[in-house]
């Protein structure tokens, strides 16, 4: 106790020890060397800070203000302040949280909204408006100091008579806008009548000066400052003064200064950027010079180390004043200051920014033209109509920095910065925007559509762009789709995700600060951020936001194969026949482009003329069919072609701006009556042969009506009947657009600046420009509400706009819930179509890239169904894709080993498929992942934070295949779980560490984690069969010997069906049975479909509707 009173009497304005007669003496000596220890410690920072204690006596005096001051004095807005008592304050700065209860090692601390810094270490606490617990051992009381204010100090002594002859200090804490300010008193300490008053002022870009000091420390400097200078009267004089800096901590600490009271002084200082707070100044396609760099006033420095850019900006160009706070968001103007414009176009001198607590979970944060509409996203996201947010539960808090702007978001339960933004270069131009945050750590998963090595962000300076294009997988390519979302994890395993609502052409770079920049060339900043807290509900957020994952049918989820190269309909029969006689389960033929004539939509080849009956025979078995079409519309038919003439009538297609003609390109269509050279190159042969192209513009509601037309009169033809082709999905490709031409059938395009803009993001092609393989950048386009958008705004958007259509008229045509599966996505496409990760080679590393592009798309990107060109459990969806150059690559290709594996492998697949379309079922309703990246279920185990080579199912099936070259055997981490060999049901026995398993060609690691049910079912050739099969669950019990799961059954094919039945388990050792309680939303007549194997040599007893139903019942 003597201990405790030792330090909180050490923050009384007079500090005294006093002992009453007759008691056991009390003074710091009559203890032990620790107490004498203590209470030294103690005394000396009481002494050091006792120029700031004596500056607030003389206010005292003269003003009348508090020196001890309660809380609410300061924060008198903030009710929490209002009762406590337990904390005090020296002045507005300086708070003292002492342990004031018997035993006690910590204590709870409440930190008004304000940044706070801690007295010893000099480091941002991270907490705002909160209560924290603080550790506080018996040699310890807890200090902080209050951004925005500068402490007076003084070197200790034994008393003050020496102390005040030692040399001064300033404490400088910053505030969150780079600023701090304070006061000193100083006379000779005991005459009548005297007074020295000092008033401090620091800005970060600026210096105080009226300084009489030795040494100053300053808390919260973002950047390492170097190259001290001290002026008196405006005159530089020799110094030897030196500076640390800590980057951990944030603190410098400028000594060896000698700065006499009663003259004037201004230290100045350079700030040194390290190479990782260097933010790349002239990231353009003609690369970075010393001269364009300092045309740009950016700093020039060249350095050996990899990837750090030679030109850096140091520059802040904008300012944020008149915040407001409307109770559901916050408000403010940005204005642009004098700095001369060195960076492409135009720069808009008066932005908006609107911050919206949509969600206790989730916020908008929008940067716009305060004067002038731009143009926004036309995407509709799922956001209240009116925030529904409460402050007391919102995960977040919001600070907006005014000079420089910058905007901070935390994480309220831990103080964690999630976004910082208030870092050089932040940049608001006609055809350039750029804004750079920095991150809580290297831990960030996202960004696509682009190949990438590993499943988690290289942060060590790599650069990606995003621009839909028609361009096959390749390291650092943007290709088919654009999501420019990420999640992050922060290091005490919280995880949030940010999606940047922009559909122009942009590109985003890494930098190991961690930091990250955005760059784009048009539109605005609208960002959404979802703060989890758990990977898996960001993912559900995310998917809340901008739509769940379409519910697929169950028949999608069987092996489907497909080859572009089919030369006629007997090739595909043959293949079906063979894999109907090899017994290799599969339910989907896919047909590529071959069935048309002429790869012109909506036709059919002479060559498949057989291919409507081939279809009703397959159908007649269970099978499905999916065609493949492409958006581009031949305009050079010499007969009849429907398609482009009822699209010119209803005015379908992309045109000039301002004009009534069609923007003409080349795909894959040919021209009639000409016969092809297939030895010329290829620029040759789309010269020469390939038909001239119209798109569609998806956006017209002409032309979804249009669309859905054709659809139907594919699928069943009214002029020829013969030739209906009874599709049950479809394939859309070339839907980036593509165009075998850059641009435009000559003369090409008609504006330079639009197709080669000021800035080029990083892209395949750079130095052709945006129009490379696809349509021109100033060709128009027409929103729903009838308002014309460029091409150039709108690119990324055309597979996405596409899509919605084709599924409803899927639908429309087939009466039934159907798949499509697109080429091009965006945020959202996933609502209504699923996607497959493009045309990837048949090379080793495709495989793992697969997981990563597969736990991206399901977990990162946009909730969408995924398939991938590969076999077994590789996609969410199952296809093998092959091309025409190549061998036949489909199971019954090779020989009968390899049939055997494909067999027994599909077997697996298709006995768990219940299991998988429960997944879906989740995924459709609450946003879940199917295919999961392991942190998702394990986020406290770091060691999977940077797994992809292995993934789970759902929460509870685990997949480790062989990825290598002739490997026999495969490296698996099993995280911290009960885990089950799934073919012999044996606890394997190993937890949170990695085994070496066997692994012949023949086989596949697969693994069942403890405390889970999975419902299975009898494979068999397809769906249509299997889905008649004898049904039952797969039981793993925990270490509790408890289990539970889910099933979702309905009939796995029509519009709006559900019926979910939730599985529990008890083991109860001493009755000696299992009981599962089924969900009262199943039916009967369903339950007595269902077969449950024998689990254990036990009683089931099976709970439905309140009812116990008898065994021989269900059976």
């Amino acid at each position: 106790m003597c201990a405790r009173w030792m330090q909180l009497g050490a923050f009384y304005p007079f500090s005294r020890n006093h002992n009453a007669l007759g008691t056991k003496r009390q003074d710091p000596v009559a203890w032990n060397s620790t107490f004498e220890d203590l209470s030294r410690s103690v005394l000396k920072t009481r002494y050091t800070l006792l120029p700031y204690l004596y500056t607030l006596m003389h206010k005292a005096h003269v003003e009348g203000s508090t020196v001890v001051r309660p809380l609410l004095h300061e924060f008198i807005e903030d009710k929490e302040t209002w009762d406590i008592f337990l904390q005090f304050l020296w002045g507005p700065a300086f708070l003292v949280s002492p342990v004031l209860e018997p035993n006690s090692r910590q204590v709870s601390a409440y930190f008004p909204r304000a940044r706070w810094y801690d007295y010893y270490s000099g480091s941002d606490i991270g907490v705002r408006g909160q209560w924290k617990d603080l550790s506080a051992p018996l040699d310890h009381i807890n200090l902080h100091i209050r951004g925005g204010y500068i402490l007076p100090w003084q070197e200790p002594a034994n008393n003050t008579h020496y102390s005040r002859r030692n040399s001064l200090g300033l404490l400088v804490a910053l505030s969150d806008n780079g600023t701090a300010e304070g006061e000193f008193f100083w006379d000779d300490g005991e005459s009548i009548g005297m007074c020295r008053l000092l008033r401090l002022n620091l800005y970060q870009s600026w210096y105080p000066n009226h300084l009489a000091f030795k040494e100053i420390k300053i808390f919260g400097l973002n950047f390492q400052p170097f190259l001290v200078t001290v002026k008196e009267n405006n005159i530089p004089i020799q110094s030897d003064a030196e500076i640390k800096y800590d980057p951990a901590t944030k603190v410098t600490h400028i000594t060896r200064l000698n700065l006499e009271l009663g003259k004037e002084y201004t230290v100045e200082w350079s700030t040194k950027f390290r190479d990782t707070e260097k933010f790349d100044c002239y990231p353009d396609a003609d690369g970075a010079q010393e001269e364009k760099c300092k045309l740009r006033d950016c700093v020039w420095e060249p350095t050996n180390s990899t990837g750090v850019p030679f030109c850096y900006i140091t520059k802040y160009y904008y300012t944020a004043s008149n915040i407001q706070n409307t109770g559901v968001g916050l408000t403010a103007d940005i204005s642009r200051n004098a700095e001369v414009n060195h960076y492409p176009s135009t720069p808009i001198n008066q932005l908006r920014l609107d911050v919206t607590f949509h969600k206790n979970h989730m916020l908008q944060f929008k940067i716009y033209d305060a004067n002038n509409k731009r143009y926004e996203v036309p995407v509709p996201l799922n956001t209240p109509n009116s925030p529904t947010s409460q402050p007391e539960n919102r995960l977040y808090e919001v600070t907006i920095k005014e000079n420089p702007f910058g905007i901070e978001i935390r994480r309220k339960s831990t103080g964690t910065v999630i976004w910082d933004s208030q870092v050089p270069g932040f940049t608001f131009n006609d055809m350039f925007l750029r804004i750079s945050t920095r991150l809580p750590s290297h831990y960030i998963y996202g960004f696509g559509e682009t190949e990438h090595t590993t499943f988690r962000r290289d942060l060590n300076w790599h650069t990606w762009g995003m621009f839909s294009r028609d361009q096959p997988p390749g390291y650092k390519k943007n290709s088919y789709g654009v999501h420019p979302y990420y999640m992050g994890l922060e290091e005490d395993s919280n995880a949030h995700g940010v999606l940047l609502l922009n559909s122009n052409a942009m590109d985003v770079t890494f930098q190991p600060t961690p930091a990250l920049t955005y760059r784009t060339i048009g539109g605005i900043l609208d960002f959404y951020m979802v703060l989890g807290p758990t990977p898996e509900l960001v993912t559900q957020q995310y998917t809340e936001l901008i739509g769940r994952p379409v519910m697929t049918p169950y028949w999608a989820l069987g092996f489907q194969l497909c080859r572009y190269g089919y030369e006629n309909d007997n090739e595909i029969a043959e293949l079906y026949d063979a894999m109907v006689a090899a017994q290799i389960p599969y339910d989907v033929q896919y047909s590529d482009i071959d069935y048309m004539e002429r790869q012109l939509d909506f036709t059919l080849s002479p060559k498949f003329a057989g291919f409507p009956d081939l279809i009703s025979r397959m159908k007649d078995a269970g099978m499905r069919v999916i065609l493949i079409l492409d958006p581009a519309i031949s305009g050079n038919e010499t007969k009849p072609y429907p398609a482009f003439t009822q699209g010119v009538q209803q005015d379908v297609f992309i045109k000039w701006p301002n004009e009534d003609s069609i923007v003409w390109g080349k795909v894959w269509p040919d021209l009639p009556n000409v016969t092809i050279n297939g030895s010329l190159d290829w620029d040759t042969q789309v010269e020469l042969y390939r038909a001239h192209v119209a798109f569609p513009d998806f956006f017209r509601n002409s032309t979804v009506q249009w669309w859905k037309q054709e659809l139907r009169e594919l699928h069943t033809n009214s002029r020829e009947p013969e030739k209906s082709l009874k599709f049950d999905g479809m394939w859309i490709d070339m839907n980036e657009p593509s165009s075998f031409v850059n641009g435009a059938v000559p003369p090409g395009c008609r504006n330079d600046t639009l197709n080669h803009p000021p800035y080029m993001p990083h892209l395949e092609s750079r130095d052709r420009g945006l129009s490379s393989k696809t349509l021109c950048m100033e060709s128009q386009q027409i929103l729903p509400d009838g308002s014309p958008v460029r091409h150039y705004d709108v690119h990324n958007l055309y597979g996405w706009s596409q899509t919605k259509p084709t599924y409803e008229g899927v639908q429309e045509a087939t009466g039934k819930r159907g798949i499509v599966i697109s080429r091009s996505t965006f945020p959202s496409s996933g609502r209504w179509a699923g996607h497959w990760l493009g045309d990837n080679t048949a090379a080793w590393d495709q495989m793992y890239k697969s997981i990563i592009g597969m736990s991206r798309s399901k977990g990162m990107i946009c909730g969408e169904i995924v398939k991938k060109s590969l076999e077994g459990f590789s996609g969410s969806l199952c296809r093998r894709g092959q091309l025409s150059i190549h061998l036949r690559q489909d199971p019954v290709s090779w020989n009968s080993t390899f049939e055997d594996l494909s067999r027994d492998v599909l077997n697996i697949r298709y006995t768990l498929l219940p299991y998988l379309y429960t997944l879906m079922h989740k995924a459709n309703v609450e946003g879940s992942t199917v295919v999961r990246p392991l942190l998702h279920e394990f986020v406290e185990d770091k060691e999977t934070w940077d797994l992809f080579h292995q993934f789970l199912w759902g929460p509870a099936f685990l997949i480790s295949p062989v990825l290598e070259h002739n490997a026999r055997n495969v490296n698996a981490y099993f995280p911290n779980a009960r885990w089950y060999d799934y073919y012999t049901g044996s606890d394997i026995g190993v937890r949170g560490q990695w085994k070496d398993l066997s692994a012949p060609l023949d086989y596949i690691n697969l693994h069942i984690r403890g405390g889970y049910i999975l419902p299975w079912q009898e494979p068999a050739n397809n769906t249509h069969y299997s889905r008649r099969n004898s049904l039952g669950l797969l039981v793993a019990l925990s270490d509790n010997g408890t289990a539970e799961g889910e099933f979702f059954w309905d009939d796995g094919e029509s519009i709006g069906m559900c019926r979910l039945l939730r599985l529990n388990l008890h083991q109860s050792w001493c009755k000696g049975y299992i009981i599962i309680p089924l969900s009262t939303s199943v039916f009967l007549p369903i339950l007595r479909s269902i077969h449950f194997n024998d689990l254990f040599d036990c009683l089931l007893r099976i709970y439905c509707l309140s009812e116990l139903a008898r065994i021989s019942e269900i059976i």
